[in-house]
């Protein structure tokens, strides 16, 4: 009985259909499958039991032998998108919701050290959106609302959610001041690169703005890009990070576009009518189409937008939205020349394979400057762009 059983099951796992399966890519069409076995569904359903794994991001079919055996799974993906390339680059304005505590500090009184904002339960990424139910509107104003000897009741988001916490600020010896314990943050800027488009959204950075001092992604209330005159390159050298200097307007009336989301996949936003500062349209390339090999890099880092060469090093298989998908090596002589190979500010750097936009800069290795991490366009195109 037990050989019988044996045998019927390698009969199957060993039959025409389920060697199709098991070698089925692991990113299809819908119909995929259906061409590499040549039989219909109703014919394959004889044979392999489906199971949907719906949790899973993207979403996927498990095929197993029976509904019990699992043989392949499969991450269906329609069309590619057609996407405009980025490369060029902008200059960045972010606004916190409220203020966003960046980390926690003691402050020195006349009875010691002490720390308010730990005390009352505020944790680093926090944001103070009000005090006592004053909406709090930036930093200056928030020490405003904080009086002498007083308890103050904060209204915070944390993670997507609000809650209320209890917080006595104390006085600083030194200065006089009220103080919370808390170092937080209501803006920043800098200069980063758009990535690709589709329709009026965009996306840049292929990483979060973050604070400076502490790394802590800032929670985005409203932002913009604005364009940038190019200034001279910092160039990078091992050990040494360069830098693409430049100058932007502040001012929200000269914006091309708005900010409305920034986390750990980069930024997006919609850009205003009449705006044109995207390549061509490619279509997106899924992770598992990128191979070692030649590659092209897009930036206007010399002041015109064009294409350099590079090459891929390294790829990382990735099933569902992860950072650091791959590795490239700028090889092109001419950016060599210029930046040192990657610099702060080409960060968002799309990356072209074989008509594919596959990847996009996301950060460089000091000691290595010509080498750098990306990630894989498709995940941002997932997180920022179809939201």
């Amino acid at each position: 009985m037990a050989a019988g059983l044996t045998a019927l099951l390698f009969f199957w796992y060993a039959s025409p259909g389920t060697a199709a399966l098991r070698a089925l890519p692991e990113a299809v069409s819908p119909d995929t499958y259906v061409q590499a076995m040549g039989v219909s569904r109703r014919e394959q359903a004889a044979l392999v039991g489906e199971q949907r794994a719906e949790q899973l991001t993207p979403p996927r079919q498990v095929y197993a032998l029976w509904g019990i055996l699992p043989l392949r799974a499969v991450r269906t993906v329609t069309a590619s998108p057609q996407v405009r390339v980025g490369g060029r680059a902008v200059g960045m304005v972010l606004y916190t919701k409220g203020v966003q505590v960046v980390g926690l500090a003691t402050v020195d009184t006349d009875t010691g050290a002490q720390s308010p904002a730990s005390a009352a339960g505020l944790r680093q990424g926090d944001v103070i959106l009000a005090v006592d139910g004053q909406a709090v509107t930036g930093v200056k104003q928030l020490s405003t609302l904080l009086h002498a000897g007083q308890g103050a009741t904060l209204r915070v988001e944390r993670g997507g959610q609000e809650l209320s916490l209890s917080l006595r600020p104390v006085r600083e010896a030194k200065s006089g001041q009220m103080k919370l314990g808390a170092w937080v943050r209501e803006s920043t800027s800098g200069i980063g690169t758009l990535s690709f488009s589709e329709g009026k959204r965009f996306c840049a950075l292929g990483h979060g703005i973050t604070d400076l001092d502490t790394g802590v992604n800032l929670c985005a209330g409203r932002g913009f890009i604005t364009p940038v005159e190019l200034g001279p390159v910092v160039a990078a050298k091992n050990g040494r990070v360069g830098e693409l200097t430049g100058a932007f307007s502040s001012a929200e009336s000269e914006a091309m576009g708005s900010i409305d989301s920034n986390g750990d996949f980069g930024v997006a936003g919609e850009l205003r009518p009449g705006q044109d500062i995207f390549g061509p349209a490619l279509p997106l390339g899924e992770p598992e189409q990128v191979h070692t090999g030649a590659a092209t890099l897009y930036s206007d880092a010399a002041g015109t937008w064009r294409a350099y060469d590079c090459r891929i090093i390294r790829t990382k298989v990735q099933s569902s939205p992860e950072v650091q998908g791959m590795m490239i090596e700028v090889t092109d002589t001419d950016l060599i020349s210029l930046t040192g190979g990657i610099v702060p500010g080409m960060s968002g750097s799309p990356i072209v394979q074989d008509g594919y936009l596959v990847g996009v800069v996301t950060h460089v290795f000091v000691n290595e400057p010509k080498r750098g991490y990306c990630i894989y366009a498709r995940w941002m195109y997932e997180k920022l762009i179809q939201k």
